[in-house]
């Protein structure tokens, strides 16, 4: 059942969002997930909360919803059959225990749920980790394109380059980071490009999610703010984490629930995850 309907999925494009709209207790999928993120799990900052419901909502609706949403209290959302399928879909993930990021890779076509599923068969037989993360980089199929996303006009950099590195010290400080590894998330996340938009519509140089930057009260198209809302973030996963830098940068890169999934052992880091850590630790180097 499960595989048929993902199979009438791949000829979905992702490129306008679709109508009607719906409330939000229309899509059981979504729902489910917004009652236990953003309402009632604990231990998880606002934050975090906010950014894995944006990715997953993002993913079932089909579109980047920007920054017009109200993250707190979602309504009127797209839900013509494609959408009301994909979230089908995302409540029978969820049911099992999969994570955002997983349902997201499934719903854009990326892998499938045999793909996962023979990922953790492989973890639970005694494959390494890294044999595991390559049998899932071997199923991997291209994302489907997208019209590259636009924001506001940039800033003068060279005015910016000598407040972003002394802000950068004084965050760091402030939020007991270790300064050298912001300043390589900050070259993994944007390669130091304040205006960079990701195709998931992660914002700036810290590449915030419009979700996450509104819970952290920031302005993710300044690239200062932007810098104190990820290292903010950042200084709440690594205490959520206990003090585990590489648990926080998963969390971080790929949300809370893949992390967790990661530390219990029923995921592993993959793909962009995977190629995350790699950067920054060429230059920070991880436990």
């Amino acid at each position: 059942m499960l595989a048929s309907m993902l199979a009438g999925l791949a000829a979905v494009a992702f490129a306008a969002a679709p109508a009607p709209e719906c409330a939000l207790n229309s899509l059981p999928g979504l729902s489910r997930q917004y009652n236990a993120l953003i309402r009632a799990e604990t231990g998880t900052s606002s934050a975090a909360k906010a950014a894995e419901f944006q990715r997953l909502a993002e993913s079932v609706i089909g579109s980047s919803l920007g920054e017009g949403v109200d993250w707190t209290t979602p309504s009127a959302l797209p839900c013509d059959t494609n959408v009301r399928r994909r979230d089908h879909v995302a409540w029978q993930m969820a049911m099992v225990g999969h994570s955002a990021k997983e349902i997201s890779d499934v719903l854009r076509g990326h892998l499938t749920v045999a793909d996962l599923d023979g990922a953790q068969a492989r973890l639970m037989a005694g494959f390494t980790r890294t044999q595991v993360a390559e049998f899932l980089e071997s199923r991997w199929r291209e994302p489907i394109a997208s019209p590259p996303a636009s924001g506001p006009e940039p800033l003068p950099t060279t005015a910016l380059a000598s407040d972003i590195n002394t802000e950068l010290e004084l965050l760091a400080k402030k939020y007991q980071v270790p300064s050298n590894l912001i300043r390589a998330m900050v070259a993994a996340e944007s390669g130091g490009n304040a205006r960079a938009i990701s195709r998931a519509g992660a914002i700036g140089l810290m590449q915030l999610m419009p979700a996450t930057a509104a819970a952290l009260g920031v302005d993710p198209w300044h690239p200062l703010e932007n810098l104190r809302g990820g290292i903010q973030y950042f200084a709440e996963l690594l205490r959520a984490y206990d003090q585990d830098p590489r648990l926080a940068l998963i969390a971080y890169n790929a949300g809370p629930q893949h992390a967790n999934r990661v530390r219990a052992g029923t995921a592993v880091a993959y793909r962009e995850t995977r190629k995350y850590l790699d950067i920054i630790s060429a230059t920070y180097p991880l436990p």
